[in-house]
């Protein structure tokens, strides 16, 4: 008795009749893997938010709401013998337990959305205009799917359906809706992993880097067993003779299923990942000028070329960095021994460089809609020398 007065009251007990503690882990835990996650990604793409972000940022702010049901529920008994609750314990239980379902479902149709959004991020609009329809249709569904999956579970059905005490509460479809709603998100998960891998098998990279790839946005495909595992624990629940006890491991289940949704939509954006999407087709390549063109390499810089204009100087738009013009003087080398039209003694190669700094300005493709982490980028551009009359 004295060590019992000593270690105080715990938070929560586990007995046969109140499994509250495991789900306030659970709770716990989902939680804080999550947020860790979310502030990992906030820190990486600090200064390149896209919409990608923003959805799971409005996901994140979903999984905190349903978090705060979750809690509600479990000090109004979620977890407990129901026969224990008074009838406004299990009423206010039934209600929060209500909209953290509706909310639980909105937060993974949000982290689904932000996916999709992350994989047309990587690709430009114009070289590769069908994908990018193909996103938007893509992502047009997730947004369809969240919708559906809130009113499905939740229409014409009341709280008490959603943790029922006695079968009598149990609303008639509700077994067949939460079917038809993993049936989907199932689906979903599929098409979430096929999109990237479409995208990355046209590239004309290694089959292992490939692979590498498509295995970072394959980081999906757990949540599909975890899903039909909560659904069986909730039919099974449904029927139980204890069912506010049987309905906790569904509730485990559920939670898990949001908490590695989350992290699922950020593991492509770590850096360490990023470096896969790099096929080299990106624009890295500093220029030597010499008489017949521009060529060479670098690997820290990168350098965008601009046309020419006719009097010699050039052509700059606004919105870029004023580039440096690089002049070299060089003779001809006299060939013996051959006739022809004879070039002049001196001729100029002028070359038009320029700089961008990526912390100066966004680039173009940001306005765009698509800001960094090119998969794939076709870049054309012409070089052309000019022949400038020597003064001196």
């Amino acid at each position: 008795m004295a060590e019992q007065t000593a270690l105080g009251h715990p938070f929560s007990t586990v007995t046969s009749d109140d499994h509250g503690g495991l789900i306030y882990i659970a709770v716990f835990l989902a939680l804080t893997y999550s947020n860790i996650t979310f502030f990992t990604r906030c820190y990486i793409k600090m200064n390149i938010f896209g919409f990608d972000d923003y959805a799971m940022l409005a996901a994140q702010v979903a999984n905190m709401a349903q978090f705060a049901f979750v809690m509600v529920s479990l000090s109004s008994g979620l977890g407990r013998n129901f026969s224990l609750l008074s009838e406004s314990q299990y009423s206010k239980m039934a209600s929060a337990q209500y909209g953290n379902q509706i909310l639980l479902y909105f937060s993974l149709g949000l982290s689904k959305c932000a996916a999709v959004l992350l994989v047309q991020r990587l690709c430009t609009r114009d070289t590769q205009r069908n994908f990018w329809i193909g996103c938007n249709i893509v992502t047009a569904s997730m947004v369809t799917w969240t919708i559906l999956a809130v009113l499905v579970i939740s229409a014409g059905c009341a709280p008490e359906s959603i943790a029922p005490a006695r079968e009598s509460q149990i609303c008639p479809s509700i077994s067949s809706r939460y079917q038809v709603v993993v049936i989907t998100d199932v689906l979903t998960d599929v098409v979430l992993v096929l999109v990237p891998t479409y995208l990355v098998w046209r590239l004309r990279m290694s089959v292992l880097l490939k692979a590498q790839v498509i295995a970072v946005f394959a980081v999906r495909l757990p949540l599909i067993p975890v899903s039909i595992l909560a659904l069986l624990r909730f039919n099974r629940s449904l029927y139980h003779s204890n069912p506010g006890v049987a309905r906790s491991s569904a509730i485990i289940l559920q939670q898990a299923q949001l908490c590695y949704s989350l992290i699922a939509g950020t593991i492509p954006c770590l850096k360490s990942f990023i470096r896969s999407f790099d096929t080299g087709s990106g624009v890295k390549a500093a220029v030597i000028s010499n008489a017949y063109g521009s060529s060479g390499h670098s690997n820290n810089e990168s350098y965008r070329m601009h046309n020419l204009s006719s009097n010699g100087s050039a052509s700059r738009s606004r919105d870029e960095d004023p580039g440096d013009l690089k002049v070299n003087n060089r003779p001809f080398p006299q060939e013996k021994g051959r006739q022809g039209r004879r070039r002049p003694k001196s001729t100029t190669s002028v070359t038009a460089l320029s700089y961008q700094n990526p912390q100066s300005h966004k680039p173009r493709d940001e306005d765009d809609g698509s800001q960094e982490l090119f998969i794939r980028r076709d870049v054309q551009w012409e070089v052309h020398s000019e022949n400038i009359p020597c003064t001196a």
